[in-house]
């Protein structure tokens, strides 16, 4: 009887992963991706697996409880139970299937997790876990704070999965792997909530919004600051951008894209110091949508391009 099971949950996996239809968009060789639980395109790589656990309590729809009645954006989510408390003595997972577009990870083994959460449940005694797999299930790396790494210097912050977080928050993770990851591999995140004897009658968790990163090879990345740094990062409304080692006729320019590959036009200040060199310069960020964005500075003199990464949020 198990190896049946086991034998229908590969089948299962297997036909999700060929019918997948994979957003991509790209900056350069940058390639990131969204689930927002409303685009149907997208949901045939969310993977709720009733198989192995009939009674997994995740769903998607519109959670209409005490305290989840809202989303990130209207009208869907993914949640332990769109109307009822999560139960007692449960462990439900919901998996995301993804394939490796071209260059994934080559130059930078990690995978870079984002998205926001709303979390209600038993302190300490209810909790959960993201895990990865580069190699179809096979082994599985969990995101652990100890681990992680985001060398675009944004503040790095794992989900709750327990307690209570008093609203959806923003999280953003990068998960080293120990090797590349190549082109067509499939790639499965999956997210866990357990719970213990108590029941307690709370909402539980869910998580809108999410977004995958792709970093191929040939992105320069900034990794030790070499043309500009930003701050603060999240950011609400003013964005710092802090230029290092500039000469008083640098030339350049800014730019600033969504995760969808699209300019976006914002207003900006340059700043200088008392040798008359732009040394800093100030991004108005109140009309951004929460999320995250690239900022792109070009030498136009040496040819130099460097590119960052911020979190918007309220």
């Amino acid at each position: 009887m198990e190896e049946k099971i086991l034998a229908m949950k590969r089948n299962l996996l297997l036909s999700v992963a060929l019918i997948i239809s994979i957003v991509t968009t790209s900056f350069g060789q940058w390639g990131s991706w969204e689930i927002n639980f409303e685009d149907t395109t997208t949901l045939s790589r969310v993977l709720i697996d009733t198989v192995s656990n009939p009674n997994n309590i995740w769903q998607i729809g519109h959670p209409n409880k005490v305290i989840f009645n809202s989303e990130i954006s209207i009208p869907n989510v993914i949640v332990t139970d769109t109307v009822n408390p999560y139960p007692s003595n449960d462990t439900s997972s919901f998996t995301i299937i993804h394939l490796a577009s071209a260059g994934w990870a080559l130059a930078y083994p990690k995978v870079d997790i984002g998205g926001w959460y709303f979390v209600d449940c038993d302190t300490l005694t209810d909790y959960g876990y993201i895990d990865f797999s580069p190699d179809h299930g096979n082994t599985w790396y969990r995101a652990d704070s100890s681990e992680g790494f985001c060398t675009w210097g944004a503040t790095e912050e794992l989900p709750i999965f327990t307690g209570f977080s008093n609203g959806w928050k923003h999280f953003y993770y990068c998960l080293q792997v120990p090797y590349p990851v190549n082109e067509g591999d499939t790639i499965l995140y999956r997210f866990t909530f357990i719970s213990d004897s108590v029941q307690t009658n709370k909402d539980g968790l869910m998580f809108d919004d999410l977004h995958f990163e792709d970093w191929a090879e040939g992105i320069q990345e900034v990794q030790n600051g070499n043309l500009f740094s930003l701050s603060p990062n999240p950011v609400q409304n003013l964005l710092t951008i802090n230029f290092h080692s500039l000469s008083p006729d640098f030339s350049g320019t800014i730019a600033v894209y969504d995760v969808a590959g699209r300019k976006i036009v914002l207003p900006i200040t340059f700043i200088a110091d008392s040798y008359g060199t732009n040394n800093k310069a100030e991004l108005t960020t109140t009309t951004l949508s929460n999320g995250i964005y690239l900022l792109q500075i070009i030498n136009t003199k040496t040819g130099m391009s460097e590119v960052g990464k911020f979190v918007k949020e309220e």
